[in-house]
């Protein structure tokens, strides 16, 4: 380690004279505006600095910076961000149609051959651009942004995500990324992030004031796809210890996480963005011209959907004794390309079970069957659809998610299942996606596109012509794939507890579950005999909340503090639906735990009587506001640690926030800020804030110590998590999400966003492109199923499933939970067999005319 953190002094002159060529080339030529023109707005005759990033075939991405002095002066300096020296060109600029004309005349070497002219266009604002078509400029289109506009911005510059994303997954993290970070002496600089391949890292800070910026060196690795970085002096000056500072990569820009050395403490918090990400940003064009494009880079064009020829194979084998099958059930593998946008990949198999049709003369379009396998095993599949009636016409095919364990291979992490400590489920992720990795598996090849080819490959193999999909959980996005490239081959689709192509699973998965219980508390208030037995249902639930969680049930009774009562109302909801839970949510509420224990029996608890506890209906009085967010009385925070999420090592606003105000007060580092911060009183913490024109945030409150909320053992799992989900969001937007629920759940339903943020850091994952998930509409007949109480895949992801489609059909199941399904005799499975033997006729069933909408009462 020592040898790779030495770095010999002839690479140091070379890269300190790539950095300061362009700058002493400017200073020869006494162009530069003065400093305190800088720090200024721009006038309106457009004086100041500004930056531009563009692609080229031959240079890749140049980094430009644009002067327009207050003389009339003008200078350009474009850095090949590849290598080789700076081009400067000179001239002069003047404001002139709806922008500035910018007449460049000559270079460092003398004059040019003739005059380059450019219009930039000032309509839009912000970026100046060349007119459409104006390309006299190195075939070029030019996006120059103001500095100080940059520097405003600086947490969401104009950004292809998923060009750098692209360039990333390719190449590796080796590459030029750029940052804008607060000055020590004022203003602001242009960080520069180069990481070489030969693992050298080299960090220039550049004013942009004329003087040469300062050059850091040092070394970085690959921890598990995120760079940790360690440098070891500045411009020559050796530092007293090395310094190292972490990052991590978030949809294709590196932010800084945490470092212990001062030196680098301007970079905490900052994201720093791939180059070739801001070179491909899209152009604001001048109004009524054309949009333009900047040049992409080396990873495009995408590559082809199918790269390679094969035949889909299946082979039957016998049933593995551990499932639950009968003598008219087969078992085999589908073989098919582990990526098929890969001319050399490896094949895979992916397990599947059939359950053979009870006819005599089955049709020949079999149903099949598509799980996430995150919640529904193999084995509880087969018990789902043993005796279904969809069964007596047509057999029935479950396929196995791609890397199941019975499958090959198996992408299962047991250690990661294993733990219940945090850290140490981590831990095991980053383990099981090293050893994968180191297995050769092409873990990209795990998507929902290879999942949907994989079922044509299927129908291909076992000659249908025609196939009837079921799509259960996240297999309804397969299945809306699978329509979408194969219309003709889908006769019917039948999506059940629907998590379909447009919503974000882990994001809003805590809105959508207090949306189910709040669609719950509705229904009672409709229903006559329920309002009068259970008034005030919802501020009961949550006084009940913030009781036991100051005063938690005996052990003896074994139901927790508040929030171990709260999980138990969300998942007695998911497996049973709304039926019994008022009669559970008042039984707590009064102290009734006999009627709490039959309606909800715990494991070792439940020993009555309980003697001496004060239920919540006598201690407490809760007044509940009905308002976008619900409050009830919260503990005062104890210190100015709990207006952040993550005080120690902040992110995005709550950084922004510390950041403002370390330079609000004059303080040279965040650790003197920290320091001052922690002998405050925190009663003056508030008035502080206002005191400096800064926005009060509101508490947030310690999150309870949560489980992984996913089947942590299936990669495929964390894969489509990761890339389909939490690839699309930061923990900004799980606190946007937080403020919409009640103070008492937020922490709770909050936490598996905030845990699948944590586990992509250890299992990395491309993000899903946007425009992937963009179907044309969806033409088969389409049956959609819910229940109404549903708190993990709510009825109104059923509902939005049904914007895909054509003609779809929307059930919703009164007091019902998750998976209709899996009664097997029950009102969905028979209107899923309906469906199937008339495909668009909307299921007219007696079962679901007469649901059973009405509640538990508890005897008086």
């Amino acid at each position: 380690m020592q040898q790779n953190l030495r770095v010999a002094s002839a690479w140091q002159q070379h890269w300190r004279d790539l950095f300061h060529a362009g700058w002493l080339l400017a200073l020869l030529l006494g162009l530069l505006m003065p400093v305190l023109a800088l720090a200024q707005t721009p006038s309106p005759s457009f004086a100041g600095v500004y930056k531009a990033w563009s692609s080229t075939p031959e240079a890749g991405v140049i980094d430009s910076t644009l002067y327009l002095n207050l003389d009339g002066s003008a200078l350009l300096v474009d850095t090949p961000l590849s290598g080789g020296p700076p081009t400067t060109r000179t001239g002069q600029w003047a404001p002139g149609g709806t922008g500035v004309i910018l007449t460049l005349t000559g270079s460092a070497t003398g004059a040019l051959p003739q005059p380059i002219v450019v219009n930039l266009d000032a309509s839009a604002g912000q970026p100046l651009v060349t007119l459409p078509g104006d390309l006299i400029l190195d075939g070029r289109s030019w996006r120059f942004y103001a500095f100080p506009y940059l520097a405003e911005n600086r947490d969401a510059l104009s950004y292809n995500a998923d060009i750098a994303t692209s360039t990333i997954t390719t190449g590796g993290l080796a590459g030029v990324y750029k940052a804008i970070t607060p000055n020590p002496a004022g203003g602001w600089r242009e960080v520069t992030l180069t990481l070489l391949p030969d693992f050298r890292a080299i960090l220039a800070r550049n004013a942009l004031d004329g003087r040469a910026p300062t050059l850091t060196y040092g070394a970085w690795q690959d921890i598990n796809g995120q760079p940790l970085l360690t440098f070891t002096e500045t411009d020559g000056v050796p530092f007293a210890a090395p310094a190292e500072l972490s990052f991590v990569l978030d949809n294709g820009r590196l932010r800084g996480q945490s470092t212990a050395a001062s030196e680098l403490s301007d970079l905490v918090g900052a994201p720093f963005y791939r180059v070739e990400g801001l070179a491909s940003a899209v152009a604001v064009a001048p109004l009524g011209g054309a949009t333009g494009v900047a040049a992409l880079p080396i990873a495009a064009p995408s590559e082809p959907e199918i790269a390679l020829q094969y035949e889909p194979g299946f082979e039957t084998t016998p049933c593995p004794s551990t499932l639950p099958v009968d003598g008219a059930t087969t078992c085999g593998f589908l073989s098919a390309p582990e990526n098929r946008r890969r001319t050399e990949s490896n094949t895979i198999r992916r397990f599947v079970v059939t359950l053979a049709a009870e006819s005599a003369s089955p049709a020949d379009d079999p149903v099949i069957v598509l799980s996430d396998g995150a919640d529904v095993e193999m084995a509880a599949l087969i018990e789902w659809f043993a005796t279904a009636p969809v069964r007596m016409q047509r057999p029935v095919i479950l396929l196995a998610p791609r890397g199941a364990e019975a499958g090959e291979p198996s992408l299962a992490c047991p250690a990661a299942a294993a733990s219940s400590d945090r850290q140490a489920t981590l831990q095991a992720l980053s383990d099981c996606y090293n050893r994968l990795r180191q297995e050769a598996r092409d873990l990209t090849g795990y998507t929902l596109e290879q999942s949907a080819l994989d079922v044509i490959d299927l129908a291909e193999a076992l000659a249908a012509s025609q196939i009837n999909l079921v799509g259960v959980g996240r297999g309804a996005a397969t299945a809306q794939l699978v329509a979408a490239r194969q219309p003709a081959l889908v006769r019917s689709i039948v999506l059940e507890s629907v998590l379909p192509i447009g919503v974000n699973g882990a994001l809003e998965s805590g809105i959508g579950a207090y949306d189910a219980l709040r669609t719950l508390f509705a229904d009672c208030a409709r229903n006559a005999d329920c309002a009068a037995a259970y008034p005030d249902l919802e501020a009961h639930f949550l006084a009940l909340i913030d009781w036991y969680n100051q005063t938690p049930t005996p052990a003896s009774l074994g139901f927790g503090d508040g929030n171990a009562i709260a999980r138990l109302i969300f998942a007695r909801l998911q497996d049973e639906g709304g039926r019994t839970v008022p009669a559970l949510i008042d039984a707590l509420y009064t102290g009734d735990f006999g009627a709490a224990c039959e309606l909800a029996p715990v494991d070792g608890g439940c020993q009555l009587p309980a003697v001496g506890f004060v239920a919540p209906s006598a201690g407490v009085t809760a007044t509940l506001i009905m308002t976008e967010s619900i409050t009830t009385t919260a503990p005062l925070p104890q210190s100015w640690r709990a207006y952040f999420t993550n005080p120690d090592a902040p992110q995005g606003a709550e950084a922004e926030m510390l950041e403002r105000l370390q330079r609000q007060l004059g303080f040279a580092t965040r650790e003197e800020l920290v320091q001052f911060l922690d002998t405050l009183a925190v009663e003056n913490f508030l008035p502080l804030l206002a005191a400096i024109d800064m926005p009060v945030p509101t508490p947030v409150s310690s999150s309870p110590t949560a489980a992984p909320p996913a089947d942590v053992r299936g990669g495929m799992t964390l894969i489509l998590g990761c890339a389909e989900d939490a690839a699309h969001y930061t923990i900004d937007d799980v606190q946007r999400v937080r403020n919409h629920l009640p103070s008492q759940v937020a922490d709770i339903l909050t936490a598996p966003a905030a845990w699948w943020l944590e586990a992509c850091r250890a299992w990395p994952a491309p993000a899903t492109p946007v425009g992937d998930r963009i179907l044309p509409l969806l033409t088969p007949p389409t049956l959609i199923m819910g229940g109404a109480h549903d708190p993990v895949t709510p009825a109104r992801w059923a509902r939005r499933a049904g914007a895909d489609f054509a003609a779809p059909v929307v059930r919703i199941f009164a007091n019902a939970g998750h998976n209709l399904l899996q009664a097997s005799d029950g009102c969905a499975q028979q209107a899923l067999a309906a469906f199937v033997a008339q495909p668009g006729v909307a299921p007219n069933l007696y079962c679901f005319r007469r649901q059973d909408a009405s509640f538990a009462l508890l005897s008086p």
